[in-house]
């Protein structure tokens, strides 16, 4: 086994320490090896060492939001647990492997010892700024999110319930309407009951020519009776199948006056059922939308879960409708598409970002293909457009914070740099390949076995 005094000689952080000084460290330290998923540093502890990564790779969390938050992860070569050995604290965050790792524990003594060394104190505290700079952004990031979800859980719940009401209130009215109807037939003297009223069929779909004559015709048969209007009520009339022959055996025997009034009558009762339909299709979609954002940002569920990561792309595509109205959207997913541990708002803020700059590329017409299949213990997603695609040099710098090809106002450069974060802080990968003929982002994620 390699000496602890060759690791730490190796290393950056201890490279110029003096002979003795590193003697003096390697006596008081030892090397272990660590599990995946154990915890060295616990939240809240007495601090007791600090450890040095020479293989595999930690992980810090701390509670916030009554949930874990991932701060960093701790590459080889890095140190973790310093800050609370130079704070004499409790300790601020947990830590543990996120893999088979081989580190070095330096105990406060030795830890005392390295403070003896100017360059060792210049380089920690440069360290120590970096990483609590980079803590204080991601728990302040956390915050507003959280506070951003518990207000979205709170307008979902608000929004769904006079949704819910107006859909109860639709069917209501759908029935009060059918018994009115009823009776007004009845009232005009006209008809014994609704039942001797012709029964149209709706039309199957119509082109627009054969739409337009369709209310031509009714216009004419309204106008010639003398029905107020005609040109507001031919539409739903054409749309529930009644034809001028259909009206005139409706009003057969009936007076010029009662004909009139009774055509009316007629055209004013589809269109409300048309009003109906239309309330009711919208409470629908409202409901419908509602469950989406819900389960799109994972509102009052836990932060990190199994997920089936086709849903949270359906539930994207869906959101970004708008945006893909006039994109092809193909998507081919594997049947037995294994399962995958991960933050479910992360990935879909990861989906949202590639369907949104993929309908970028294509100016928001072309075709977006996206696949998902299993490929030995990952799952993989590619979104395909057909855009122009990005020069090489482009393409090398695509996940650089700020970097954006967008006119100024139009991006702000840290969309795929989001992407590649979040994906590589759950252990997975993102690379891009880009022609004149489209561009493709392949996503790799390890799959729960």
């Amino acid at each position: 086994m390699t000496s602890t005094a060759d690791i730490l000689r190796g290393l950056p952080y201890f490279s110029d320490l003096p002979d003795d000084l590193l003697e003096a460290v390697c006596e008081r330290s030892k090397q272990i090896d660590v599990p995946p998923d154990t915890i060295i540093i616990r939240e809240g502890t007495d601090s007791e060492e600090m450890y040095v990564v020479v293989e595999g790779s930690l992980v810090v969390t701390k509670h916030a939001s009554d949930k874990e938050v991932e701060l960093a992860k701790i590459h080889p070569g890095e140190v973790v647990g310093e800050i609370a050995l130079l704070d004499q604290a409790p300790r601020t965050a947990t830590v543990k492997t996120s893999q088979q790792s081989h580190l070095i524990e330096v105990p406060v003594a030795a830890f005392e010892q390295l403070l003896k060394d100017p360059n060792v104190i210049r380089r920690m505290f440069r360290t120590v700024t970096s990483r609590l700079r980079g803590i204080e952004d991601t728990l302040r990031h956390e915050e507003r999110m959280a506070a951003l979800g518990r207000m979205a859980a709170q307008l979902m719940h608000e929004l769904n319930n006079p949704a819910a009401a107006v859909a109860r209130s639709t069917q209501e009215l759908s029935r009060i309407h059918e018994e009115l109807g009823k009776e007004g037939a009845v009232l005009t003297g006209a008809l014994a009951s609704e039942s001797d009223l012709p029964q149209p069929t709706p039309p199957e779909r119509l082109s627009s020519l054969e739409r337009a004559d369709r209310e031509d015709l009714l216009n004419t048969w309204l106008d010639e009776h003398g029905v107020a209007d005609s040109w507001e009520l031919s539409p739903a009339l054409v749309d529930a199948g009644w034809t001028p022959e259909l009206l005139a055996k409706a009003t057969v025997g009936m007076s010029s006056e009662h004909a009139t009034h009774f055509a009316r009558w007629i055209g004013l009762r589809v269109t409300a059922e048309q009003v109906i339909s239309e309330i009711a299709i919208g409470a629908k979609r409202i409901s419908e939308l509602v469950r989406i954002v819900k389960e799109y940002s994972y509102l009052d569920q836990a932060p990190v879960q199994e997920i089936d990561i086709t849903e949270g792309i359906r539930d994207t595509i869906v959101l970004l409708k708008g945006k893909l109205r006039d994109v092809e959207v193909i998507t081919e997913f594997a049947e037995d598409l294994a399962l995958v541990e991960a933050p479910g708002r992360d990935l879909n803020q990861v989906w949202t970002n590639l369907i949104d700059n993929a309908s970028d590329a294509m100016e928001q017409r072309g075709t977006l293909t996206i696949e998902a299949k299993n490929y030995a213990h990952n799952v993989i997603v590619t979104v395909n457009d057909t855009g122009s695609g990005m020069p090489p040099d482009v393409a090398e710098r695509i996940f650089d914070p700020f970097y954006t090809t967008k006119e100024p106002g139009k991006g702000t450069g840290l969309g795929l740099h989001t992407v590649h974060t979040i994906i590589g802080r759950i252990g997975g990968e993102i690379t891009v390949d880009s022609s004149d003929e489209g561009t493709t982002f392949t996503v790799t994620l390890p799959a729960v076995t």
